[in-house]
């Protein structure tokens, strides 16, 4: 087979070579070894049957990703062509059939039917690959229940999980190889890295209030499918439902995404003042920042008596857990100070969150704007007076990244001039590094 249809074969097969960025050499230094109980059925030279015990593992009631968590930790404490260690000696497994393995030792033993022995089971490595939804509104679910699922096998300690971005990363640079834009041999490439032992994968599909949920556990020596998963379940709440994807707004669409607030507010007309203060969100078709065409445009007038707060909002809920920092362009008719804002809900109660918060400046050129997350700040305003006018309570001050209920940008009349201006805000990303 040549390397191009090696190529084929791979991708057909779901990315089996699951790479997590580590040579064979730190398999050794980071597998932790697990122990398990088994009990002896026959001994034959080198042949051994046991009968294993698979110990229970806590799950979460009522929780989908915790079930499936668990299944696969069941199912997987040992898989085919993997090698243990039994009361000290070698041990190739050859066969699984439920609770009863068939291994191969290094050397003979003499073990008589009846005796209770000990596995040593290194953690094993575990791709988690994106799973479909193939019937459903919610496609988002998919990546809800496979982000939730990869921290949920980190937490039972029984795995070493492949991060998707080290993986696409990999078979990129595989990609590049085999297609001869790199001096690096594929079998060069693939031969210094360290191939996962497992991928999960498979689909979801909605009926009704309930998810049915399929998935397949591919042992990667064997190709095979190792074990199944069938569940099912409502999966998650309605307020569980976030976005962990990556997010790369360039206003270029025929219409705004719906999860934007466009909308114009006025202040009521004050006394000695010409003009009223307003504010308006909008797209403006011909203003964008480097190759983009749109961007989001907030026009206001701070001319008038009465405070304002001109903001975007995006009210998409998120998980951004995985980022580091949210990046952006921006760029205003004059100097002006902005506000990013993050709002998050406490896990309990949608209806208590915090508002943390961080300023930057916009002038009249393209600027791209960083702001990591771990320099956010609790709005004070937003403790006193802000939370109830948006219809909220504050919660209890804790930076909850995985339950964000909206993003904003704003620019307030308080620390900017009395003047009329807009700013523009284009690129919006979250950024990992």
């Amino acid at each position: 087979m040549n390397w191009k249809s090696f190529c084929i074969v791979t991708s057909s097969l779901l990315i089996l070579v699951a790479c997590a960025g580590m040579t064979r050499q730190d398999r050794t230094e980071t597998g932790q070894l697990l122990e398990i109980n088994g009990t002896v059925q026959a001994v034959n030279a080198r042949e051994m049957t046991l009968m294993i015990k698979i110990p229970e593992i806590r799950r979460t009631p009522g929780s989908a990703v915790s079930e499936i968590a668990g299944q696969v930790v069941q199912k997987c404490h040992l898989i085919e062509g993997m090698t243990t260690d039994i009361d000290g000696v070698s041990a190739l497994v050859k066969e699984i059939r439920g609770n009863t393995v068939k291994v191969t030792l290094e050397k003979p033993v003499a073990y008589a039917a009846g005796t209770v022995v000990k596995l040593k089971i290194p953690k094993k490595t575990i791709a988690v690959v994106d799973f479909e939804v193939i019937k459903g509104a919610q496609k988002e679910a998919g990546r809800v229940t496979l982000e939730g699922l990869t921290s949920a096998l980190i937490d039972t300690d029984q795995f070493i999980v492949v991060e998707r971005s080290k993986l696409k990363s990999v078979m990129g640079e595989l990609q590049l190889s085999l297609s001869g834009l790199t001096r690096e041999k594929p079998d060069k490439v693939i031969g210094s890295l360290f191939i996962a032992d497992l991928v999960l994968t498979g689909t979801l599909a909605e009926t009704q209030d309930e998810w049915d949920i399929n998935l397949r556990v591919i042992n990667v020596r064997t190709g095979q499918a190792h074990a199944a998963i069938a569940l099912k379940t409502k999966l998650f709440k309605a307020t569980e439902i976030r976005d962990s994807g990556p997010w790369h707004e360039d206003f270029e669409g025929a219409t705004p995404d719906p999860s934007w607030q466009i909308m114009y507010r006025q202040a009521e007309r004050g006394t000695g003042k010409a003009s009223s203060s307003y504010w308006r969100v909008g797209i403006d078709r011909g203003a964008g920042a480097t190759d983009s065409k749109k961007s989001m445009k907030i026009e206001f007038d701070f001319r008038g008596d009465r405070r304002m707060y001109a903001q975007a909002e995006n009210r998409r809920k998120r998980d951004l857990s995985l980022y580091n920092g949210i990046e952006f362009y921006a760029r205003a008719s004059e100097k002006i100070v902005g506000q990013v804002h993050i709002l998050c809900s406490l896990p309990d109660d949608v209806n208590r969150i915090d508002n943390w918060t961080a300023y930057f400046e916009a002038d009249t050129k393209w600027e791209k704007i960083r702001i990591p997350f771990d320099q956010l700040v609790v709005a004070r305003g937003w403790i006193r007076r802000g939370s109830e006018r948006y219809g909220a309570r504050p919660g209890d001050q804790v930076l909850r990244l995985f339950r964000v209920e909206s993003f904003m940008v704003g620019i307030d009349s308080n620390k900017n001039p009395d003047t009329r201006a807009a700013v523009w805000i284009d690129g919006i990303n979250f950024y990992r590094d």
